[in-house]
């Protein structure tokens, strides 16, 4: 299992060549209700789906911000896809926190796998003898036609009234549970978040990842995967999961807001484009877009810095990120 390494701006200029064909792409998209398989593919041989994976499965370990940067190219151009690139592809940051086995059961045999999520904790989990038997019904597992295996949440009973219950995440490979196609809204028509069905499927122990772990960032796979993106904490990485393709779409709209306003007058015959209010909205929007890409920058630089250091990341910190 080897890694070509690629850099970082090759990477974002790979997205941003892809623009155009997902612009063409975006009728198909919204009429399948979910990424297209085509798109899906792109995505794995352009390398984004490597940008968090450990090295040890042939990912390329970047600094979170690199992706992120990417997502939002994406979404430029097509939400629902930057969407699910970024909802998927920040899965393979997480499985290098799970044990050594459950990581090697996803990747041993393939390590272009890729895993869905729903993480409410709505499962109804037994403990049972090496591991847990876990039921329930998730909403919103965005890409998971494109998926074969799942992280869905629930609460592990404690052993005794004094503990308190533990909330985690369980990997379910895809002949353990089913896919209700009830996606049907107004907004990300294309990301696929349709419900995951689990009729009692087993669990080892080794595939449960407690969030109490990722918050702590004493999760069981930094100790065979030590570069520093591995120490982040679980929320740090993930809230941009869904922010980022957010801001990805609001710049996407500014372009459209711009490009409709290029040779247009408005209703006192004046360029669009040259009249103040025109000018000033579309500068607040740009703003706005350019501080959240900023803040995201600035929020992974500071916190590997810190980690890098063998700092700890204080909460003040951790709550403004």
């Amino acid at each position: 299992m080897t890694t070509v390494q690629v850099t970082a701006d090759t990477l974002l200029q790979r997205a941003i060549d892809m623009q155009d064909t997902l612009r063409q792409r975006a009728a198909e998209t919204r009429d399948l209700r979910r990424i297209p398989e085509q798109t899906i593919s792109d995505f794995h041989q352009a390398g984004f789906f490597r940008m968090l994976q450990p090295a040890r499965y042939g990912g390329l370990e970047m600094n979170p911000k690199h992706f992120y940067d990417v997502v939002f190219e994406i979404a430029r151009a097509c939400p629902s896809s930057g969407w699910v690139l970024s909802v998927v592809g920040v899965h393979n940051w997480q499985m290098g926190l799970l044990d050594e086995r459950a990581q090697a059961d996803v990747w041993g045999e393939d390590d272009t796998a890729l895993i869905s999520s729903s993480y409410a904790p709505k499962g109804k989990v037994t403990p049972v003898q090496g591991g847990y038997r876990i039921s329930g019904s998730w909403q919103f597992s965005s890409g998971s036609d494109n998926c074969q295996w799942i992280l869905v949440g629930g609460i592990i009973p404690p052993a005794n009234a004094s503990e308190t219950p533990g909330i985690s995440s369980f990997l379910i490979p895809r002949d353990g549970y089913q896919i209700e196609d009830d996606w049907y809204t107004t907004g990300l028509q294309g990301s696929g978040s349709k419900s995951l069905v689990v009729d009692d499927a087993f669990v080892p122990a080794y595939r449960v990842h407690s969030f109490a772990e990722g918050y702590a960032c004493n999760s069981p796979g930094i100790r065979i995967n030590s570069n520093p993106i591995y120490k982040l904490p679980f929320g740090q990485v993930f809230v941009r999961a869904v922010s980022m393709p957010a801001v990805g779409a609001a710049q996407g709209a500014l372009d459209a807001y711009s490009e409709y306003n290029a040779n247009r007058l408005n209703s006192v015959g004046m360029q669009a484009k040259e009249f103040p209010a025109s000018q000033a909205a579309g500068a607040e929007a740009q703003s706005v877009i350019r501080s959240a890409r900023l803040k995201m920058h600035c929020a992974y630089d500071t916190l590997l810095a810190r980690i890098a250091a063998g700092e700890d990341l204080p909460d003040i910190e951790r709550a403004e990120f």
